[in-house]
């Protein structure tokens, strides 16, 4: 290749006016990039060979394969957006070596799992832009294990939504799924300050506030309070207590009460006072006709919406069958099961 006018002014640069180089007075590293500059020109110096360039090395591969909780997000991830809190759930779970858990808890930017093993509670949690364990506050008192799979909590950030509508707040919420209540399992929204829990069914909708002086609300109340329970020694209704179940008696003469109120799911509290009552089918019991009394009474003017009610079933020694008994203000009378009173 023919010397271009830029590789003949670097040589010539260098020559005395003899035509021989001079002596390099740069320092060496500078003049080792000047000959570099001169080679990658495309030219050479004189009595120098330049030998071809070999190919560039390929770029190292990485060869270690990062940990389940490397790979998780580096920085605080939205949760509020639609599929983000069960995935991140999920990676929890997976890292605990669990299908199960005792609590899941779910803010805007962060979550963590409590699981069982050897009956203890671990907690799971992304901190500092990863997945790890970390310290467990939870007391375990032989609180019910649950399957996350089994709460609709995809959209978070509708569920939060929800919940400001029926609170009036949104500052700092915390969404929880754990067993609540003599191993029923709930989700909630709660904010911090408390300002009151919204509660949410299994399928993601919310819990409705019950009104016990309306048909509706009995028969909802009802249908949580007693379900498909075949055995009770009392079904209650009533405008402070809202709908309640008492269990047949146990082994220690107590006895469990299933209870709804207005605005709290089912709560399962043990009682300790025995009753000499028989146990009864409640499905024979219907919310519709303690309704149609109250109903009756309200035509009469003796029932209005803030008249102070309560309408206890049970089947008492020596009645031969369940009957309703009512209080309804100052008055106390008792019915058949179809609403009929009965004298005396």
């Amino acid at each position: 290749m023919g010397d271009s006018g830029f590789c003949k002014e670097a040589v010539d640069a260098d020559r005395t006016p003899a035509g021989n180089l001079t002596r390099v007075t740069l320092p060496r590293r500078a003049a080792a990039l000047a000959l570099v500059a001169v080679v990658g020109a495309g030219c050479s110096l004189p009595g120098a060979s330049v030998p071809p360039s070999p190919d560039p090395a390929p770029p190292p591969t990485a060869t270690s394969t990062p940990t389940p909780s490397a790979t998780a997000a580096s920085k605080a991830p939205d949760l509020t957006v639609p599929g983000a809190a069960t995935q991140l759930v999920a990676d929890l779970l997976d890292a605990a070596g669990a299908t199960r858990a005792v609590m899941v808890t779910v803010t805007e930017d962060a979550a963590s799992v409590a699981v069982l093993r050897g009956g203890q509670p671990h907690t799971w949690a992304w901190r500092d832009g990863r997945i790890r364990e970390v310290p467990s506050d939870i007391a375990y008192v032989a609180q019910r294990t649950f399957d996350p799979d089994d709460f609709d909590f995809d959209d978070v950030g509708a569920l939060f939504r929800a919940a400001e509508s029926v609170s009036g707040s949104r500052q700092s919420q915390s969404l929880q799924i754990v067993d609540y209540s003599g191993g029923l399992v709930s989700m909630s929204v709660s904010t911090n300050p408390e300002s009151r829990a919204v509660f949410f069914r299994p399928d993601g909708t919310l819990l409705p506030t019950l009104d016990f002086t309306s048909p509706w609300g009995l028969r909802e109340g009802y249908a949580d309070a007693v379900g498909e329970r075949t055995s009770a020694t009392a079904v209650g209704f009533g405008s402070g207590v809202g709908v309640y179940l008492d269990g047949p008696q146990r082994s220690d003469g107590g006895f469990d009460r299933r209870q709804r109120t207005a605005r709290t799911p089912v709560l399962v509290t043990p009682r300790t006072e025995a009753a000499d009552l028989e146990t009864f089918d409640p499905r024979t019991v219907d919310p519709q006709v303690v309704w149609g009394v109250l109903a009756e009474l309200q035509d009469e003017g003796e029932f209005a919406l803030d008249t102070v009610w309560t309408c206890v079933v049970n089947h008492r020694a020596g009645a031969g069958r369940p009957r309703m008994h009512f209080t309804v203000g100052d008055r106390s009378f008792t019915t058949t099961l179809t609403g009929s009173e009965v004298p005396g």
